[in-house]
Order: C-alpha cells, then structure tokens, then sequence
C-alpha cells in the first residue's frame, strides 16, 4: 500500500496554527470530522490522546506523527498538517514540531496500519523530503513530493 493511496486533499492544512498539542490534537480532529471519516469524534480524540500517554509521537527534527487505532475511524486515514511557525508537540527533542502527519485506522486493520506509520516514519528521515514538504506551495505539491518519494 503506498501512501499515496490513502492521502486526501480535503486532510491537508498547510497553515496550520495551534497553541499546544492538546490544541492541535482538537483541531486534526475537527478536520478529519469534517471530511466524515470518523463517526465518534470525542472518542478519536479520546483515542489520539490515549496514544500520547504512552509516550510523545512528537519525533524530533520538527516532525509529529500522531497516530491512532479506532472504531470510529471508517477506513484507513492519512492528514497532513504543516505549521510555518511550529507547534509545542511535546517533542522528544524539546522543538516545535512543523511537519505532522495523523495516521488513523480501525482496530481491525493493523497490518496496513503498521506499515503506512513505518514507510511515513522512513519517508521523514529524509532532510530533502522535509524541506519539500515545509516548501511546498500547494495541496498537489504536497501529493507530488510523496508520490516521488515512495
């Protein structure tokens, strides 16, 4: 499965702004709710939330990857948001992160789950995929660079 595959235009903000993590985490799931692809939203955030407990998805290198297994998510979701300004994830390298991507999927779809976080994680290490995607001027820019790069 590539990324590609499951990457929605309606699910990228490329302006996004937000105060802290708590403020971020409402504000993906506000998006990801609008687009329909959640049935409970209190319950994904309830879910998003869950997951950070366990330890921050605020990776390093200005990177976020808020991921999430759930019954209320109806089909394998990826939302990509950017923050020229940067936004306190809670990072484990203490920065602000600017690239965030939000993985979400049904409890029942591990499998692919796991390796969309893999290959997005890989994707990510890459500094010329990261100054691609804070460069980028527009949705099918965004696309582009990831269809290139998978």
């Amino acid at each position: 499965m590539q990324l590609a595959d499951v990457f929605k235009e309606d699910l990228v903000s490329l302006d996004f702004k937000a105060e802290n993590k708590d403020d971020a985490i409402e504000k993906f799931v506000k998006t990801i709710e609008k687009a329909g692809m959640v049935d409970d939203a209190q319950a994904l955030k309830n879910a998003l939330h869950e997951r950070e407990k366990l330890g921050t998805t605020g990776v390093g290198n200005g990177i976020a990857i808020p991921h999430a297994r759930a019954n209320t998510i109806k089909d394998l979701t990826v939302a990509f948001f950017r923050s020229k300004d940067g936004v306190n994830f809670g990072a484990i390298d203490g920065k602000p992160v600017h690239l965030i991507f939000v993985l979400l999927a049904p409890i029942a779809s591990g499998g692919p789950y796991l390796k969309l976080l893999a290959k997005i994680s890989k994707l990510l290490r890459s500094d010329e995929f990261r100054g691609d995607l804070m460069e980028a001027a527009n949705v099918k820019t965004v696309l582009q660079i990831i269809q290139e790069n998978e």
